[in-house]
C-alpha cells in the first residue's frame, strides 16, 4: 500500500494549522497592540501615536457619555423628549468631571434665575455648560459681568425648534434680550421642521435609546481596536463610493434656522434676539439672508460671531469638541461686548 499521498496530505494539513495558528496569533497581538495605542491616546491624547481627528471620533462616536441619555441627569418630556431633570447629578467624560445642580424647570441654573430673568439663553450643549462648572459658563460668565439676572436655557442636543418651544416655558415678563447660541448639528432638528415632519421621540423610543447608548459605550476588551477598524473601512467605502452624497449647504442650514426662528412658538417681537455661533460661515450667511426676509423678527435679528473670540489657547478640549472653562470666559465676554453695542 502507498503510503506517500497520505503522508503528503498529514504534512499539508499540519502546515496548514500552523500557518492559521500563526495568523491567529498575530491579529490577537495586533488587536492587542492597536487597543493599547488607542487607550494612551485616550489617556494622553497630545501624545498619540493615532492621529487625533481619527481620535476625536473614536471618542465622540464610541466612547463619550451623553448627558440627554443618563437617567441621573436627564428625565422624559412629552413636548421636547427630555429635559435636565431637577436635583443635582455628576456628568462626567475622560478630560472633566462636573457637577449640575438643575432647577425645577429643569435647567442649567439657580431656582433664583427663574424669577423675572432679563436676558434668556438658549442653545444646546455648549450654553448648558457641557464640561465645565456652573459658575463658568459663559451664561454666569455674562451675568457677573452685566450685573444682569440671566437665565441659562441651553440643554444638550436641542436644535432651534425646542429651544424655542422651552422659551415657552420661561418667566418672559421682563426679558429683554433672548440669546439663541447655533450649532451646526441643529440642522437635522431644524430641516424636519421645515418640511413638516418634526415630532418628539415618544417614551418608549427615548427609553430605547437610553439602554442602546449605555450599550454602545461599555468597554470589553478588544473595543477600541474593533472600532477604529470598522470607522477605517467605512472612510475608505464612503471615498471610493461613486453615489456619495454631497455635504449639505450652508444656505439649506441657514434658511432651516430662520424658519424655525421665524415660526417660534412665542412671539419674538417685543425681545431683542441675537444669535451666536461659533461659526463664521453660518453668521455672514444668516445676517445676508436675514436682511432680506420679510419677516420683521428675521430682519431685526443680530448676529455675533463667536469664531474670533474662541480662536485662542485651551479655548477647547482635545479630545472633546466642546469650550473649555477658557473658551467660555471668552464667549462671555464676547456676548457682553456685543449686547453693549446694540441700541
Amino acid at each position: 500500500m502507498d503510503l506517500k499521498p497520505r503522508s503528503r496530505a498529514s504534512s499539508f494539513m499540519r502546515g496548514a494549522a500552523r500557518f492559521a495558528t500563526s495568523a491567529a496569533l498575530i491579529t490577537v497581538v495586533s488587536l492587542g497592540l492597536l487597543e493599547a495605542l488607542v487607550a494612551f491616546g485616550f489617556r494622553h491624547p497630545t501624545a498619540s501615536p493615532i492621529p487625533l481627528p481619527i481620535l476625536r471620533q473614536l471618542h465622540v462616536l464610541f466612547d463619550r457619555n451623553t448627558i440627554q441619555v443618563m437617567p441621573e441627569c436627564a428625565v422624559y418630556d412629552d413636548r421636547l423628549t427630555y429635559i435636565l431633570k431637577p436635583g443635582e447629578c455628576t456628568f462626567s467624560n475622560r478630560e472633566f468631571s462636573n457637577r449640575y445642580y438643575i432647577n425645577s424647570l429643569g435647567l442649567r441654573d439657580d431656582e433664583e434665575s427663574l424669577e423675572r430673568p432679563e436676558v434668556v439663553i438658549l442653545g444646546d450643549s455648549i450654553a448648558m455648560g457641557w464640561g465645565v462648572e456652573q459658575d463658568e459658563i459663559f451664561a454666569s460668565v455674562y451675568e457677573r459681568l452685566s450685573g444682569r439676572r440671566t437665565l441659562n436655557a441651553g440643554i444638550s442636543s436641542y436644535g432651534t425648534v425646542r429651544e424655542l418651544r422651552l422659551f415657552e416655558r420661561v418667566d418672559r415678563r421682563y426679558v429683554k434680550d433672548l440669546v439663541i447660541q447655533y450649532s451646526a448639528n441643529d440642522f437635522s432638528e431644524n430641516r424636519s421642521f421645515l418640511e413638516g415632519d418634526f415630532k418628539v421621540l415618544s417614551r418608549e423610543q427615548y427609553e430605547h435609546t437610553v439602554s442602546e447608548q449605555s450599550r454602545l459605550i461599555s468597554y470589553h476588551p478588544g473595543k477600541h481596536a474593533l472600532n477604529l477598524m470598522v470607522m477605517l473601512r467605512n472612510a475608505v467605502r464612503a471615498h471610493f463610493a461613486s453615489s456619495e452624497s454631497a455635504p449639505v449647504d450652508r444656505e439649506a442650514k441657514v434658511k432651516a434656522f430662520l424658519h424655525a426662528v421665524e415660526h417660534s412658538p412665542v412671539n419674538l417681537d417685543s425681545f431683542r434676539v441675537t444669535v451666536v455661533a461659533i461659526d463664521s460661515e453660518f453668521i455672514e450667511r444668516a445676517e445676508a439672508l436675514a436682511s432680506i426676509s420679510s419677516s420683521a423678527v428675521i430682519r431685526n435679528l443680530r448676529f455675533v460671531d463667536l469664531g474670533p473670540a474662541t480662536a485662542i489657547p485651551e479655548a477647547f478640549y482635545v479630545l472633546d469638541d466642546h469650550p473649555t472653562r477658557v473658551g467660555h470666559e471668552a464667549i462671555g465676554r464676547a456676548l457682553l461686548s456685543s449686547l453693549e453695542e446694540f441700541p
